[in-house]
């Protein structure tokens, strides 16, 4: 069963096909091509023009290819809307020959609006017209529906859609498809990786082998290349081994970039020594795990120097080639004053960062945990959200990330609340999130209305896909009884990592704290080694300094392979154009006390037809 709530979308969007200038012909759909018409005197990629030549047709199976010209002139002038309207008015709504070919190209209107829930069903619409079934359509079908499932994020549906894909295009198309589908596989998960191993997809098994090599952290890069190198001489024929992944072909010098100094500030005396501590911890757990190449690594404590462009100064006199840190905000925000020509990696980062040559950022911001959790819902067609988070500032800054990050990706936002934690402001706070305290006050006005005693149960808002929820795992365990009591049992709650505070006491009542999904690091889900006793918000900490310290070593990778993807403890790591490293945690749940993969409990991984 979804996680969500099934919801009625109007089918009013689909893909892109390509009507040319100069003749178009069309035949009624019914009668084979007893009936032409030939327009060769204008421009058909004119709008003007193609509009003019819709309306002087009498019939509206003549002029729909003409409104499709116009259409795809407005697309290409990015008049999404106008476009948009041609094709539902005169080409889409219909039978006619040039319906498949509107509804492909409503589906890439979709994708440009944002809409690639409808984009897909305007797919499915599209498959099941009788020319679908040509070679030529369905492969466009295939290559529309692969990239909707890329906007979705939903990697394992974009692997199988790009591997159908290499089966059916031609020779000259496959390079490009084959960088496509690279991307895809660069961006699954360890559990999706897992999921699609060993399907009965030809070539698949090989290029999820590949990708492996390069998950697998404990080997250098060396080694990395040298286990693809043997891989290769055992897989001639395989398109990978033909032609490799850009990201081999780096990392074969990647060796000789490498840096032979780091420096690494943090602050280990004052305040955030713990923290420093557990970072520090991760970053040596990185360090020895590759004996054979190991730089000089030089420890700055930024809390001995009264002004940090000190301390920054006395890293750049080590020799450094590249600079770990600083930690604290205030110090971050200093950066861009004094970075030169030595890469310097933050960990942490401002609302606002200033780009700034050699300088990333790397840090555990929550606003990845945010748009992984909206992503995940976005998959099954959840939009509609609330907020409801506990009063501490930091609970109360979290649910204005999560409507500030909703608001960029124009994903409604229907109530945002916080509440005082006692049982009666849990559920006033409750009530009026699902809008119970108005159905309630409406029962109470027909009751002094009719002076009856009338039967009437309150109901629950219907609009609401889902509740982003911000606080720990005692404040949650109080809401989701609540929502459940209230009528709202079928709408889940998507929480902040804040939630993950501790493992549930065995006192817990699983219901209480099932179908809450949140996010968490593959570091803490593993829970192995020296790291298992801490608390976890140290063990995030911990991953926080190993993947600190990858990111450094493989630096030059990110810089020469934009599309570079890096899965670590702390998630899949990606650098962004504004020199930001963003990350992909984990979604998970819990279920009979055990957390496990969300998408292995909510999101069954399926063929959308």
């Amino acid at each position: 069963m979804s996680l969500f709530r099934s919801r009625i979308i109007p089918l009013s969007l689909v893909t892109l096909s390509l009507i040319g200038c100069g003749a178009i012909e069309t035949s009624m759909p019914d009668q084979g091509s007893t009936e032409t018409i030939v327009e060769q005197s204008g421009d058909l990629s004119d709008y003007h023009y193609a509009l003019a030549q819709a309306k002087a047709q009498n019939t509206p199976e003549a002029a729909a290819p003409f409104y499709l010209a116009a259409a795809k002139a407005r697309f290409l002038d990015e008049q999404y809307f106008d476009a948009r309207s041609l094709l539902e008015s005169h080409v889409i709504s219909f039978s006619n020959p040039s319906q498949f070919e509107g509804m492909l190209l409503m589906s890439d209107i979709a994708l440009a609006l944002n809409t690639p829930i409808l984009a897909l069903q305007m797919l499915g619409q599209a498959s099941q017209l009788p020319v679908a079934q040509r070679l030529a359509n369905s492969t466009e079908l295939l290559r529309h529906r692969a990239q909707v499932m890329a906007s979705l994020d939903n990697w394992p549906n974009a692997v199988k859609d790009y591997m159908q894909l290499s089966l059916q295009l031609p020779i000259n198309e496959q390079l490009d498809n084959q960088e496509d589908l690279w991307f895809a596989i660069q961006n699954l998960t360890d559990n999706e990786v897992s999921y699609l191993q060993g399907s009965s997809i030809p070539l698949l098994d090989g290029w999820l082998n590949v990708s492996n090599i390069l998950r697998d952290q404990s080997m250098t890069v060396d080694q990395q290349v040298k286990a693809f190198k043997q891989w290769q001489t055992t897989h001639l024929s395989h398109p990978a081994a033909i032609n490799p992944p850009h990201d081999f072909q780096i990392m074969a010098s990647l060796e000789d970039l490498m840096p032979k100094s780091v420096a690494v500030l943090l602050p280990m005396s004052k305040e955030l020594k713990v923290a420093s501590e557990a970072i520090l911890d991760g970053l040596l757990q990185q360090y020895y795990a590759n004996p054979e190449v190991q730089p000089e690594l030089h420890l700055i404590d930024t809390d001995r120097y009264a002004n940090f462009a000190d301390a920054y100064f006395a890293a750049t006199e080590t020799g450094a080639e590249t600079i770990i840190g600083p930690l604290r905000k205030q110090n971050v925000g200093l950066l861009p004053h004094l970075v030169t020509d030595i890469p310097t990696i933050a960990m942490n980062q401002l609302e606002v960062n200033t780009l700034t040559p050699n300088l990333y950022h790397f840090s555990l911001n929550v606003k990845d945990d945010i748009r992984e959790l909206m992503a995940f819902a976005k998959k099954e067609g959840a939009e509609n959200s609330a907020i409801l988070t506990i009063q501490p500032t930091w609970a109360l800054r979290q649910g204005d990330q999560f409507k500030s990050i909703a608001q960029e990706q124009e994903l409604p936002v229907l109530a945002s609340l916080s509440y005082e934690n006692t049982p009666t402001g849990r559920a006033n706070a409750v009530k009026q999130l699902l809008q119970v305290d108005e159905s309630e006050a409406r029962i109470h006005k027909i009751k002094q209305w009719t002076k009856q005693d009338v039967e009437a149960t309150p109901r629950a808002r219907q609009d609401l896909d889902y509740v982003y929820y911000v606080g720990k795992l005692e404040d949650a365990k109080q809401i989701r009884p609540l929502l459940n009591f209230y009528f709202a049992n079928n709408i889940p709650m998507l929480a902040s990592q804040t939630i993950h505070d501790r493992t549930p006491p065995a006192t817990t009542k699983d219901e209480d704290i099932e179908r809450i999904v949140f996010t968490e690091l593959p570091a803490v889900l593993d829970n192995q080694g020296s790291n298992i006793n801490k608390p976890l918000v140290l063990q995030r900490l911990t991953a926080l300094g190993n993947d600190s310290y990858l990111i450094a070593k493989r630096l030059a990778l990110f810089s020469n392979v934009r599309s570079a993807k890096l899965s670590a403890k702390t998630g899949i790591i990606t650098l962004e154009n504004n020199g930001i490293f963003n990350r992909r945690p984990n979604i998970v749940t819990y279920k009979q006390g055990v957390l496990i993969d969300a998408k292995e409990s909510y999101f069954t991984y399926k063929e959308t037809d």
